[in-house]
């Protein structure tokens, strides 16, 4: 009887090893199924918006300023340099006789301008008349020592400082067109120039 207990004791042993050895068996089996299921991140589809460009505003050119000539100043009126010193047309007429010995070319007159003229610098005004010129529409300079044609101008050799003046001026000028009175007073600066239109009062 001693035998068959030892087997049967050994039987139950090999089938608990065995149901052990089974469980262990399939407990590593589910380990090594174990897998890491990976995270999916959805694609965006918002896409960048492009920045509007500003759009440059169309810019109307200013008109290029033109510089200015010099004053035009009317009979009666008083021209004044930076020395102080005058010179105011006082009348003017056209259609003045020539002289005793000669007469306008055909075409041309002879029209006298009178001047008042006042020294106000401390250094004498010399030969005061030679700055004075008649200008006609196209340009043309005309000086009263020249107008053969006409009356002889007045002459003024100089003007003492604090002195005045008068004076009668002959041009042999066109028959028609503008005229001005054009003073110069200093001829190393031709730009620094003073004009009187000459218009019969």
């Amino acid at each position: 009887m001693a035998p068959r207990r030892e087997l049967c004791g050994l039987a139950v042993l090999g089938a608990a090893l065995l149901l052990a050895g089974c469980g262990t068996s399939q407990s590593t089996g589910n380990a090594g199924s174990s897998t890491t299921t990976p995270t999916v991140t959805a694609a965006s589809n918002t896409t960048a918006t492009p920045k509007a460009t500003a759009t440059p505003k169309a810019t109307t050119p200013k008109p290029t300023a033109t510089p200015s000539g010099p004053k035009v100043y009317a009979v009666g009126q008083t021209m004044t340099n930076g020395a102080h010193q005058t010179v105011t047309v006082t009348s003017f007429a056209q259609g003045v006789a020539g002289s005793e010995f000669s007469t306008p070319s055909p075409g041309d007159q002879c029209v006298s301008v009178q001047v008042a003229l006042v020294n106000g610098d401390s250094l004498p005004w010399d030969e005061p008349l030679f700055e004075l010129a008649a200008i006609d529409a196209s340009g043309q300079s005309y000086d009263s020592f020249s107008s053969f044609d006409c009356p002889s101008t007045t002459s003024i050799d100089s003007l003492v400082a604090g002195g005045h003046a008068s004076a009668t001026l002959y041009f042999e000028v066109p028959l028609s067109g503008k005229l001005l009175l054009q003073w110069t007073p200093s001829a190393l600066n031709a730009t620094s120039v003073y004009n009187t239109e000459l218009k019969a009062s």
